[in-house]
Protein backbone atom coordinates (compact mmCIF):
# COMPACT_ATOMS: atom_id res chain seq x y z
CA UNK A 1 0.00 0.00 0.00
CA UNK A 2 2.77 2.17 0.97
CA UNK A 3 4.20 1.66 -2.61
CA UNK A 4 1.29 2.42 -4.15
CA UNK A 5 0.29 5.67 -2.48
CA UNK A 6 4.21 6.70 -3.44
CA UNK A 7 3.77 5.45 -7.29
CA UNK A 8 0.58 7.51 -7.85
CA UNK A 9 1.67 10.62 -5.75
CA UNK A 10 4.52 10.46 -8.23
CA UNK A 11 2.16 10.30 -11.04
CA UNK A 12 0.10 13.28 -9.66
CA UNK A 13 -2.78 10.42 -9.35
CA UNK A 14 -4.36 12.68 -6.24
CA UNK A 15 -7.42 10.57 -6.12
CA UNK A 16 -6.05 7.25 -6.13
CA UNK A 17 -3.32 8.13 -3.46
CA UNK A 18 -5.93 9.03 -1.11
CA UNK A 19 -7.33 5.43 -2.12
CA UNK A 20 -4.04 4.01 -1.19
CA UNK A 21 -3.58 5.76 1.95
CA UNK A 22 -7.53 4.77 2.72
CA UNK A 23 -6.86 1.17 2.03
CA UNK A 24 -3.70 1.19 4.44
CA UNK A 25 -5.26 2.68 7.01
CA UNK A 26 -7.69 -0.20 7.10
CA UNK A 27 -5.53 -2.42 6.33
CA UNK A 28 -2.86 -1.70 9.48
CA UNK A 29 -6.72 -1.31 11.94
CA UNK A 30 -7.57 -4.65 10.90
CA UNK A 31 -3.88 -6.32 11.45
CA UNK A 32 -4.36 -4.34 15.02
CA UNK A 33 -7.75 -6.17 15.64
CA UNK A 34 -6.28 -9.66 15.12
CA UNK A 35 -2.55 -9.18 15.83
CA UNK A 36 -3.18 -7.34 19.64
CA UNK A 37 -4.96 -10.33 21.25
CA UNK A 38 -2.27 -12.95 20.15
CA UNK A 39 0.65 -10.79 21.12
CA UNK A 40 -0.77 -10.02 24.96
CA UNK A 41 -1.17 -13.75 24.86
CA UNK A 42 2.19 -14.36 23.82
CA UNK A 43 3.10 -11.79 26.23
CA UNK A 44 1.63 -13.29 29.27
CA UNK A 45 3.69 -16.38 29.00
CA UNK A 46 7.13 -14.52 28.42
CA UNK A 47 10.37 -16.22 29.87
CA UNK A 48 12.09 -15.88 33.03
CA UNK A 49 14.19 -12.97 33.76
CA UNK A 50 17.29 -15.14 32.88
CA UNK A 51 16.08 -16.81 29.57
CA UNK A 52 15.01 -13.25 28.39
CA UNK A 53 18.68 -12.31 28.98
CA UNK A 54 19.78 -14.67 27.54
CA UNK A 55 17.79 -13.69 24.88
CA UNK A 56 18.78 -10.07 24.61
CA UNK A 57 22.63 -11.56 24.76
CA UNK A 58 21.78 -13.28 21.69
CA UNK A 59 20.07 -10.35 19.97
CA UNK A 60 23.22 -7.94 20.81
CA UNK A 61 25.30 -9.98 18.99
CA UNK A 62 23.14 -10.49 15.92
CA UNK A 63 21.81 -7.09 15.39
CA UNK A 64 23.80 -4.74 17.74
CA UNK A 65 22.15 -1.92 15.32
CA UNK A 66 18.92 -3.05 16.31
CA UNK A 67 19.14 -4.45 19.38
CA UNK A 68 18.15 -1.35 22.17
CA UNK A 69 14.99 -0.53 19.36
CA UNK A 70 13.77 -4.44 20.42
CA UNK A 71 14.62 -4.67 23.82
CA UNK A 72 12.37 -1.32 24.16
CA UNK A 73 9.72 -2.43 21.88
CA UNK A 74 6.59 -3.06 24.03
CA UNK A 75 6.42 -6.81 21.92
CA UNK A 76 9.63 -8.13 23.57
CA UNK A 77 7.65 -9.93 25.73
CA UNK A 78 5.94 -11.82 22.97
CA UNK A 79 9.40 -11.98 21.18
CA UNK A 80 11.21 -14.12 24.17
CA UNK A 81 7.80 -16.30 24.14
CA UNK A 82 8.25 -17.46 20.63
CA UNK A 83 11.81 -17.56 21.09
CA UNK A 84 11.30 -19.97 23.36
CA UNK A 85 8.45 -21.90 22.15
CA UNK A 86 11.00 -22.60 19.19
CA UNK A 87 13.87 -23.94 21.72
CA UNK A 88 11.42 -25.87 23.05
CA UNK A 89 10.43 -27.21 19.56
CA UNK A 90 13.76 -28.26 19.69
CA UNK A 91 15.30 -25.24 17.24
CA UNK A 92 18.41 -23.20 18.19
CA UNK A 93 17.19 -19.94 18.88
CA UNK A 94 20.10 -18.19 17.92
CA UNK A 95 19.61 -19.82 14.56
CA UNK A 96 15.67 -19.25 14.39
CA UNK A 97 16.92 -15.14 15.27
CA UNK A 98 19.49 -14.98 12.90
CA UNK A 99 17.13 -16.65 9.74
CA UNK A 100 14.35 -14.16 10.80
CA UNK A 101 16.79 -10.92 10.67
CA UNK A 102 17.84 -12.34 7.07
CA UNK A 103 14.69 -12.66 5.93
CA UNK A 104 13.86 -8.98 5.54
CA UNK A 105 15.28 -5.47 6.36
CA UNK A 106 13.74 -3.96 9.65
CA UNK A 107 14.17 -0.44 8.55
CA UNK A 108 10.94 0.67 7.97
CA UNK A 109 9.21 -1.62 10.61
CA UNK A 110 6.97 0.12 13.22
CA UNK A 111 7.92 -2.66 15.79
CA UNK A 112 10.78 -4.14 14.59
CA UNK A 113 10.26 -7.10 17.83
CA UNK A 114 6.66 -7.50 16.74
CA UNK A 115 7.49 -8.16 13.28
CA UNK A 116 10.81 -10.73 14.44
CA UNK A 117 7.82 -12.42 16.64
CA UNK A 118 5.64 -13.45 13.63
CA UNK A 119 9.02 -13.95 11.05
CA UNK A 120 9.97 -16.74 14.53
CA UNK A 121 6.90 -17.84 14.87
CA UNK A 122 6.63 -19.15 11.08
CA UNK A 123 10.03 -20.45 11.42
CA UNK A 124 9.22 -22.16 14.43
CA UNK A 125 5.90 -24.26 12.85
CA UNK A 126 8.72 -25.89 10.51
CA UNK A 127 9.90 -28.87 11.28
CA UNK A 128 12.62 -28.64 13.90
CA UNK A 129 15.72 -31.34 13.02
CA UNK A 130 15.66 -34.63 15.48
CA UNK A 131 18.46 -35.44 18.02
CA UNK A 132 20.05 -37.41 15.66
CA UNK A 133 20.66 -34.20 13.43
CA UNK A 134 21.19 -31.98 15.61
CA UNK A 135 24.14 -34.46 17.26
CA UNK A 136 25.27 -34.44 13.89
CA UNK A 137 25.97 -30.95 13.08
CA UNK A 138 27.07 -30.42 16.30
CA UNK A 139 29.96 -32.97 15.72
CA UNK A 140 30.69 -31.44 12.07
CA UNK A 141 30.86 -27.90 13.84
CA UNK A 142 33.41 -29.16 16.40
CA UNK A 143 35.72 -30.62 13.85
CA UNK A 144 35.17 -27.69 11.68
CA UNK A 145 36.21 -25.41 14.44
CA UNK A 146 38.97 -27.63 15.45
CA UNK A 147 40.54 -28.40 12.18
CA UNK A 148 42.31 -25.31 10.73
CA UNK A 149 42.16 -25.70 6.77
CA UNK A 150 45.86 -25.07 5.52
CA UNK A 151 46.37 -24.22 2.09
CA UNK A 152 47.81 -26.90 0.52
CA UNK A 153 44.65 -29.14 2.23
CA UNK A 154 42.13 -26.94 0.59
CA UNK A 155 39.95 -28.34 -2.11
CA UNK A 156 40.64 -27.44 -5.56
CA UNK A 157 38.60 -24.52 -7.27
CA UNK A 158 35.83 -25.67 -9.62
CA UNK A 159 36.97 -25.97 -13.04
CA UNK A 160 34.43 -25.40 -16.01
CA UNK A 161 32.73 -27.72 -17.63
CA UNK A 162 34.00 -29.21 -20.64
CA UNK A 163 32.14 -27.79 -23.81
CA UNK A 164 29.68 -29.87 -25.14
CA UNK A 165 29.92 -31.01 -29.13
CA UNK A 166 27.51 -31.04 -31.63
Amino acid sequence: MAFAMHWHRTHQHAQQEVAAEQALVHLQIAYAQVAEPVLTGLAQRASSLQMKNRFAHHLQRAVPEYAERILNDPAWDALTAVLAEAEAAGHNATTVLVQALGQRTLDDAHSPARALTWRIRRLGDRHAPGPRAQATRARSTTQRAAAPIHPAAAPPPPQAPPARRR
